[in-house]
């Protein structure tokens, strides 16, 4: 079934919380890297010459709207006063818009680090019914977090893009903090206790390194499959690198070229 602007709006956030701003041309470029087409989606519009149904959509949010400027409860703006109009990463607790400084620096972090679809490492972890149901558990964690903070109308801020999209995002679950600003969330989760060890990928590694205060490690330990639950330690970018040991673990290994 075909995505419908409701989804497709949904989907626009996580589209803007790596790239901060972006005008309708660039939203239909994109908009497949974090919302998987179906075929529904790719039948060409009767209506729209060289358009397929779902780019037709994102089109029409701006076409139905009836405002020069309209905020979204998904999570961002909409300015009209530009043709192109232009999609802003909204803050839903200060009600402001993304600053062209912020715009920036996201830019600049979303260009150095390079999404990997096949992330191999962390498909071995997601292979393990543990892993999933901790995802799961993570993403009920952050909903009732979010709902103590801001009411029952704030679960929409919390999206398990993994599920959706794969890991070559760097992160499973993207959230909000306390402010309003973006939290990614990458999982980890054992049976064991908290000094367990747990595995991280150069993809995720990287992700890490490039957007720091925003990316969050939950270490779920000690969970019960049977119940699906667990204890929780939320581990911020410093904390990851100040109070964790980094050691090799796997090798990438390729055959010799004989003519070297």
């Amino acid at each position: 079934m075909a995505h419908t602007e409701a989804q497709i709006r949904q989907a626009i956030k996580p589209l803007l919380t790596v790239h901060g701003q972006l005008n309708t041309s660039e939203v239909k470029r994109l908009l497949h890297t974090v919302l998987e087409f179906d075929e529904d989606d790719i039948i060409p519009s009767n209506t729209r010459v060289n358009e397929t149904l779902i780019i037709q959509r994102i089109g029409n949010i701006v076409a139905h709207q009836t405002e020069i400027q309209k905020i979204y409860p998904e999570g961002f703006l909409v300015d009209k006063s530009t043709s192109p109009a232009v999609f802003k990463l909204h803050n839903p607790v200060t009600n402001e818009s993304i600053s062209q400084k912020e715009v920036t620096t996201l830019k600049k972090a979303t260009k150095r680090f390079t999404a990997r679809k096949v992330d191999w490492e962390k498909v071995r972890d997601q292979n393990t019914e543990i892993g999933d149901q901790g995802e799961e558990f993570a993403v009920e964690y952050e909903i009732d977090r979010l709902t103590a903070l801001f009411g029952k109308d704030s679960a929409h801020h919390v999206q398990h893009l993994s599920r959706l999209q794969g890991d070559g995002l760097g992160y499973d679950i993207q959230s909000i903090n306390d402010d309003g600003t973006i939290r990614f969330i990458e999982v980890k989760t054992t049976s064991g206790n908290l000094d367990q060890p747990f595995f991280m990928s150069k993809n995720e590694m990287s992700f890490f390194h490039e957007y720091k205060e925003s990316a969050f490690v939950y270490r779920i330990y000690e969970f019960n499959k049977e119940t699906r639950h667990g204890k929780i330690r939320i581990i911020n970018y410093f904390d990851l690198l100040s109070e964790h040991i980094f050691q090799p673990y796997t090798w990438v290994v390729k055959q010799k070229n004989e003519s070297l």
